[in-house]
């Protein structure tokens, strides 16, 4: 398996984190599963269909060869072949709404086709492509195309999400008074912006740093890194970590995992 990422053009990195490529040629592998956690980064997503199987939803419907994919709140599960190539955008939790108008909350927990948020022929466009790293210059070129004509930003949040104020905050409600409006009003800009709520962001954000700290830890040291998330101890801790993923900390050291990004996994199926 071959995974690359690409850097954003200066214009779109306050949206885009990266560009990235996932590629598979080993064909006697057998099925695999995607398996997607909670997520606060929302994609874009290109299929290669015209030379490879398309991913198909754990009850068998095939996904769409484009589709966004909105901030994840749970688990779910995806079913590909093991030989496939895709190209992907991850964006900052905030973009979906400024490069595609939709208030963000109608998107969470969905995989929408694009052509259902633009009239673009993007999907052609990215299908006859030569390489990748054309796909970064086409892709890149239709978002900044979307954020030269729309006035969608909210420099608030945008100014929230740089600098992590919701991540490092102890109380989310903090936030709100450091900028002078009602707790009210800074949930409403994020379900429009973002699709969830600061303290469900909060919560996502500090499930990602479990997942980071456990592919780096023994698992012996959970109450360790419990306590170092400031969950109020192991049972919390472990009952929030099912609740995003659908199994517990044990069970994800112990799956065997073949490549990632960010909260997504493939597995042998």
């Amino acid at each position: 398996m071959i995974y690359h990422q690409y850097a954003a053009p200066d214009l779109l990195r306050p949206y885009v984190r990266y560009f990235w490529s996932f590629d598979s040629y080993q064909s006697n592998t057998g099925l695999l599963q995607i398996k997607s956690f909670a997520d606060r980064y929302p994609r874009f997503i290109f299929q290669d269909v015209g030379c490879f199987e398309s991913i198909r939803k754990s009850d068998g419907e095939k996904m769409p060869s484009c589709y966004l994919s909105g901030i994840d709140t749970k688990e779910t599960v995806a079913i590909m072949n093991s030989t496939f190539s895709h190209f992907g955008i991850s964006f900052h939790p905030h973009a979906l709404h400024v490069f595609f108008g939709v208030e963000a909350h109608e998107l969470v927990n969905t995989v929408p086709e694009i052509q259902l948020f633009c009239r673009s022929d993007i999907q052609s466009k990215l299908a006859l492509a030569k390489s990748h790293r054309e796909r970064v210059i086409i892709s890149s070129k239709y978002l900044v195309d979307k954020i030269s004509t729309l006035n969608r930003i909210d420099p608030l949040v945008n100014q929230i999400i740089h600098t992590r104020e919701i991540d490092e905050a102890g109380n989310v409600w903090r936030v709100a008074r450091n900028h002078k409006i009602s707790e009210r009003s800074l949930e409403r800009k994020f379900k429009i912006a973002i699709g969830v709520a600061p303290k469900k962001l909060q919560r996502i954000a500090r499930f990602e740093k479990a997942l980071q700290l456990l592919t780096q830890t023994n698992y012996s040291q959970l109450t360790a890194i419990a306590h170092r998330l400031d969950y109020s101890d192991q049972a919390h801790f472990i009952n929030e970590f099912k609740q995003f993923s659908g199994m517990t900390p044990y069970d994800f050291v112990q799956k065997k995992r073949l490549g990632s990004d960010s909260s997504s996994f493939i597995c042998p199926a």
